[in-house]
Formats: structure tokens, C-alpha cells, sequence
């Protein structure tokens, strides 16, 4: 119903404005920040201001693809700024930059407190006044735009693909005000294409912009996109040539093996996104509180766990595709010499190897009874019998011996529930009943509220996503203090060996600091990494790798470059790309 590029909210709204609205930044097809409406940038020595020097020339157009009277001009960067720091505007994910700008978290919250009666020395209109002077976006000259930071950001080209920083034309947006993106016409563009016709709930068509900068990459001239209707599936359509790309749920998979149709079945890439295992050091059950502070014991149940055999609920052919044992994703942050960071030393022993050990787990968990029980071998020191009140979860009562209770909290869906069952009998069966007794406690509302809100868990798992290209997107998120899993841990060394790596600036050095530190969680057992998210199967007539690739922003959603044919890409010939593809940028 809009196409307020600040307002995205999905990925298909994201393939839509990354086409209409283009920022200071994209991707080439290997992932690579190149120029975009910015022609060249700088920053200072130690990354806290980025210069932008933009095209010049450039003019935004209007829904019949003629140009405006509006250039493109560094205030448009201003105005986009100044457009999400406004709270009614409800900009998405607006906290991932808020923190970033400087000045820009206070200026918000400054409009949330007026808004709210609890800012009353201060009028909205003053408040409002003060961005200019408060907020680290500025227009230096008609195109150069300087970003000042509220601290070192080595990384923020991968900020700069994000739609907060998209550019708007604040005398258009006067002219329309609420209705800003709601149609067509309310919209001006700078990006490849236009919207040329706009039905809603129907059909909206992208017509190409003959005045885009860089017309001659663009391979098509229209894209257009229906609305279908719940009763017609999307493999019929795409096997009658009616759409160029499809996902497959597993019942259509099977539907096709045997078929025509079989060999154009593909699985797509792995996602940044990691799932990980984590521990609760603050937890009731006074079993577990004893246990989780043994590095042994956290060992024990970490190498007990398969990744192959989860990760095969929802991968039951190649299970091991989707399996990811380090915390950070692979092929996604690169040094200056084009070194991926998960090949760093500190991480040969994580990428690419199971930790899963029947006999390791066995044996770490011999080390940890030794040093966790008393002399009889059963009892376990400190710890005092009584009843465990995890409600609406779980309730039972801990006798303060062997087996250890160790409370696993899940959703309530079939694959979780099943995950859930598959740990338990991974746990029982490899470190033994004898030693540990795994309690499953399912919620059936809020996993949010009933689980993690009252520490009602010992062991648990979640997706994490990773939002720039840098290791502190998720490393600085599992200090004792930020605590991401809400472990509630308390790791000074691994903290400080965050934070001395978040000072460093070169890429290279920073990148070997920051994997000693993944590596130093890895190894003490903290979290435990074992899938990554994404990959689906799929069937296109899109020749793969020929769009802008990368795993960060709006780039990867463009359609420049995109080369369609009229046959699907069979599975052998999109593994032969694959190849092809990998060595390219292995070589670059």
C-alpha cells in the first residue's frame, strides 16, 4: 500500500525501492562498495566523520519518467535524515542508526519526550530547530554531504546502503506531505526505474528511467510484479512463464522429483544470519546455576549437541549445507588483501568442523562431575534441594544430585518442537541419563514473554542477524554488558578483548583481534553456533550472479545487470556459476 522507501518492511518492498531510489552507495556483483549517487568519498584518520562527493547532474524524475526541476543534491541527504528522525514517521529499523549519527539517538528521543508530556522545557518547534545544529549530517557545499559519527565506524559504507540514508527532496515532500509515497505520483525517482503504472492489489510496473546515470547497465525495461491470489501457487505460474523466479516448500519439491521439472530445483545460498545455543548463568533452577559455571560441563553439552542431524529438519538431502559453527557469517567481510574473516588462524579450528563428539562429550562431562560433585560423586556442592518455579513453562523439583535438570526451552511449532526432542536425546544419549536429565518446556503464546522476560530457561537457542559488515555487528553484542542471548554471563576477559579490538582501525588487525575474540567465546563454551539461516529451494529464469551481490543493504535487491531467459537454469548450470562465481571473486 506505499512505497515510502523509509517505511520498507519486507524483502519485496526492498526489491521495490532499491529499483526506484538510490543512495550514496551500491554493490557490485561480488558484494564490492562502489560509487553510486556519490562519485567518490573520504574519512579521517580514525573513521568518526565520511566525506561524500556526489554526481553532479543527476535530476530525480517524475512517474512519467521526465526530469524535474529537482536535482540531486547533498540537502537531499539532509532532508532523508531529518524525514526518519521524526518518531511519527515510523521509520523501519530506525535503531539500527540511531546510535550511529551523532547527536541523532538525542534529538530523537528529545521529539519522543515532548510527544510523550515528559519533556516540557522545550517546544516541539525549538526542538525540531535544533537538528542542523545537533544531528552529524551536513551539507558542505550543493554536492558534498559529511556524516559525523558518534565514534569510529570503519565500516560505514555498509550503513550507507541502508534506505535510512536514502535522499528525498524536501520541497516535494512539503508539497505532498502524508501522502508521500502512496502513489505513484507522490513519489519522484532517481533509481533505474520509475513507477510507470500502479494498481493496488493488482499489478504495479516499473518502467526504465532513460535518464538514470547509469542507463547502460541497466538490462531491462520493464519489470512488473501481480498480486496472485491465495489459489493459485507460484510453481504454477512460473512453470507456465508467467513469473520469472519461485521458492519451493518441501511439498512442492517432492512433487516435482520424477518430473520435467526436477532438474531446474536449486538451493540458494546461505544467509548472514546464525543461529546459536546459549546458556543461562542467572537461572532458578539452582542445578544448572552450579553447573553452567563449569567450563567442562558447558563443553560437554555443547559437543553433544549435532548440528548435522538439527540442521537436517529443515535440509533432510544436504544437511551439512546449512550447518555454520562459527558465530560470524562466512564470506561476507574481507581484509585489504581480500582475506575473508573466518579464515583467520584464530578460527581454523571452528570453520568448516563439527564440534559434535560423542567421545568428548563423555569425557568433558567425567571432568566436570569430578568437579562439580562431592565426594560421593553424586551430590553437587552448594547446591540445595527445592522446588523450580518456571511457570507457565515448567515446575518441578530439584533434588540437588546427579542427573543435573537442565531446563531446555522451545516454541510450540512442529520443527521446533521436534529440534527440541532431537537434544534431548542427543544430551541423554551421548553424555547419558545418568548425568544430565533434560526438562523440554514449551511455550504456546509469546516466546518473548514466557521464556525469556522471566528467565524461565537453562538452554535455549536463536537466529541472530548481523546488520553491517563488520565483526562488532554481533561481537559487541555478546559482552557481559549488551548480552545479546541474554545469557547473563559475566566474561571480563572476553570483554576486553572486544573492546581493544573495537579501537583498532586498520581492517586487517582489527579483524585478527576480533577473531581471537570470537575464538576465546568458542573455546570457553559460551555459545555454541551450529546453522546458518536462509536457503531455500528455488527454481528461476534468471541467470544467476548476474545482479549486484553482497549481504548488506539495498544493492543486492536491484535488478541492474539482471539477465533473463526464457528457459529455467537448470541445477548443473547453476552449480556451474557457482563455480565460475567463486573464482572470480576468489581471484579479485
Amino acid at each position: 500500500t506505499s512505497m515510502n522507501p523509509y517505511t520498507t518492511s519486507g524483502t519485496s518492498d526492498y526489491v521495490f525501492i532499491s529499483n526506484l531510489v538510490e543512495g550514496l552507495v551500491e554493490t557490485d556483483r561480488y558484494g564490492r562498495p562502489v560509487p553510486c549517487i556519490a562519485e567518490s568519498w573520504e574519512h579521517n584518520d580514525d573513521y568518526s566523520v565520511w566525506t561524500f562527493k556526489l554526481k553532479d547532474n543527476i535530476y530525480w524524475v517524475d512517474s512519467s519518467g521526465a526530469p524535474t526541476e529537482y536535482k540531486v543534491t547533498a540537502d537531499d541527504f539532509v532532508s532523508g535524515m531529518r524525514y526518519v528522525s521524526e518518531p511519527n514517521h515510523s521509520a523501519s529499523s530506525f535503531s539500527t542508526i540511531r546510535g550511529v549519527i551523532n547527536g541523532l539517538y538525542d534529538y530523537y528521543y528529545r521529539l519522543v519526550d515532548i510527544d510523550d508530556g515528559e519533556e516540557t522545557t522545550i517546544t516541539r518547534p525549538d526542538a525540531e530547530a535544533m537538528f542542523d545544529e545537533e544531528v552529524g549530517v551536513k551539507a558542505l557545499d550543493e554536492l558534498t554531504v559529511e556524516y559525523t559519527l558518534d565514534g569510529s565506524y570503519p565500516y560505514f559504507l555498509s550503513y550507507a546502503q541502508l534506505d535510512l540514508l536514502l535522499p528525498v527532496k524536501q520541497e516535494f515532500l512539503d508539497k505532498v506531505g502524508e501522502e508521500y509515497g502512496l502513489t505513484k505520483e507522490n513519489m519522484l525517482y532517481n533509481g533505474g526505474y520509475y513507477i510507470s503504472s500502479w494498481t493496488l492489489d493488482k499489478e504495479v510496473v516499473f518502467t526504465k528511467n532513460e535518464h538514470y546515470w547509469d542507463k547502460d547497465n541497466l538490462t531491462l525495461d520493464k519489470l512488473s510484479w501481480e498480486f496472485v491470489s491465495d489459489g493459485i501457487s507460484s510453481l504454477e505460474l512460473f512453470k507456465r512463464g508467467d513469473i520469472t523466479s519461485t521458492s519451493l516448500s518441501s511439498e512442492e519439491v517432492a512433487s516435482v522429483r520424477g518430473s520435467e521439472w526436477e532438474k531446474y530445483v536449486y538451493l540458494s545460498e546461505k544467509t548472514v544470519t546464525t543461529y546459536w545455543y546459549s546458556f543461562n548463568f542467572a537461572t532458578k533452577n539452582p542445578e544448572m546455576a552450579a553447573a553452567v559455571q563449569n567450563e567442562n560441563f558447558r563443553k560437554a553439552i555443547f559437543t553433544a549437541i549435532d548440528g548435522v542431524t538439527l540442521s537436517a529438519i529443515w535440509e533432510p538431502e544436504d544437511p551439512e549445507f546449512f550447518c555454520r559453527w562459527t558465530l560470524l557469517p562466512e564470506n561476507c567481510m574481507f581484509d585489504n588483501n581480500g582475506k575473508d574473516y573466518t579464515d583467520y588462524p584464530a578460527l581454523a579450528n571452528y570453520k568448516g568442523i563439527n564440534p559434535f563428539s560423542e567421545a568428548d562429550a563423555k569425557a568433558y562431562m567425567k571432568k566436570a562431575v569430578a568437579e562439580l560433585c562431592e565426594a560421593d560423586g553424586v551430590t553437587l556442592k552448594g547446591v540445595s534441594p527445592g522446588k523450580v518455579d518456571m511457570l507457565p513453562v515448567a515446575e518441578f523439583n530439584a533434588d540437588g544430585k546427579l542427573p543435573i535438570d537442565i531446563v531446555y526451552s522451545s516454541g510450540s511449532s512442529e520443527s521446533e518442537m521436534k529440534k527440541a526432542t532431537l537434544v534431548k536425546q542427543m544430551l541423554e544419549t551421548y553424555i547419558g541419563t545418568e548425568y544430565v536429565n533434560v526438562i523440554l518446556a514449551y511455550s504456546s503464546s509469546s516466546f518473548s514473554a514466557d521464556v525469556y522476560d522471566l528467565g524461565n530457561w537453562d538452554l535455549v537457542d536463536d537466529s541472530y542477524g548481523f546488520r553491517y559488515a563488520d565483526p562488532s555487528a554481533n561481537l559487541n553484542r555478546c559482552t557481559s554488558d549488551y548480552d545479546i542471548s541474554y545469557s547473563t554471563y559475566n566474561i571480563p576477559e572476553f570483554d576486553a578483548m572486544v573492546e581493544k579490538a573495537d579501537g583498532i582501525y586498520d581492517i586487517n588487525k582489527r579483524y585478527e583481534a576480533y577473531s581471537k575474540a570470537e575464538a576465546w567465546l568458542l573455546d570457553h563454551a559460551y555459545l555454541k553456533p551450529y546453522m546458518s539461516g536462509g536457503g531455500s529451494y528455488n527454481m528461476t529464469r534468471i541467470v544467476p550472479y548476474t545482479e549486484p551481490g553482497g549481504y548488506f543493504g539495498l544493492g543486492r535487491y536491484k535488478m541492474k545487470g539482471a539477465l533473463i531467459r526464457e528457459t529455467p537454469i537448470t541445477l548443473e548450470e547453476f552449480n556451474a556459476l557457482t563455480e565460475q562465481y567463486n573464482s572470480e571473486k576468489a581471484a579479485l
